[in-house]
């Protein structure tokens, strides 16, 4: 499983490198968000008159479907002792990257009028916070806690508070695991920054939907769950 979850991690850099530049606020990094949440709203009401630093309203759509995705996701998963089934995997998969196709489509089409106080760039912005919120529940209910594939500070810490940080390849998997997570994530964010640079920000977003495709494929074939 641990090829398909990097991926993740690269599908959700990219779409976090491609959420703030329109929405100013992120689809997956909720820690970010909840920061921001509270810096929008003193600073807005402080610079009256004046355009506003973060859409408070943005944040706060980014923040409730990440966890109504992590709410309705993990509590099915909890009440039918699901997560480690390969068609539950390959479900919840499957629903989360069509909501990320669907966010592209959008992007794609009338990116001349999404931004972060748009009422299309909210419906963009939620649905891929719905999708990274689902995704991160599945992965925890795989207990590979090595691998969050989204939230990025705890592998930080995990990595260099790790008394065996200097072992081997060989012989510190948790390690290696992390380090690779978070590669995933800066390699996405990169990607993700660098498509929506240079065209449609939409691009970046079917850049990641197929991504998670290629996962939900993965997921079908695995013999390892």
């Amino acid at each position: 499983l641990e090829i398909e979850l990097h991926l993740l991690a690269l599908a959700i850099g990219i779409q976090d490198a491609i959420s703030f530049p329109d929405f100013h606020c992120f689809a997956s990094n909720q820690t970010g968000n909840t920061v921001l949440f509270a810096v929008g709203v003193l600073l807005n009401e402080a610079d009256k008159g004046k355009e506003p630093l973060f859409s408070v309203t943005a944040i706060a759509v980014s923040l409730g479907c990440f966890i109504l995705g992590v709410l309705i996701t993990g509590q099915t998963s909890n009440y039918f002792n699901i997560a480690r089934m390969r068609g539950w995997l390959v479900f919840s998969s499957a629903v989360s990257t069509a909501l990320v196709y669907v966010a592209a489509a959008l992007q794609w089409r009338y990116s001349s009028i999404v931004g972060m106080d748009t009422a299309l760039g909210r419906v963009i912005l939620g649905l891929l916070a719905v999708s990274s919120g689902s995704q991160v529940a599945v992965v925890r209910g795989l207990q590979i806690t090595d691998i969050t594939t989204a939230m990025a500070t705890a592998a930080y810490i995990d990595i260099f508070i790790d008394p065996k940080l200097f072992a081997k390849l060989t012989e510190n998997r948790g390690r290696n695991r992390r380090t690779m997570f978070l590669l995933m994530m800066v390699l996405g964010s990169f990607v993700g920054a660098g498509v929506g640079a240079r065209t449609n920000l939409g691009i970046a977003v079917l850049v990641s939907a197929i991504i998670k495709t290629i996962v939900t494929v993965m997921f079908f074939f695995n013999k390892e769950l």
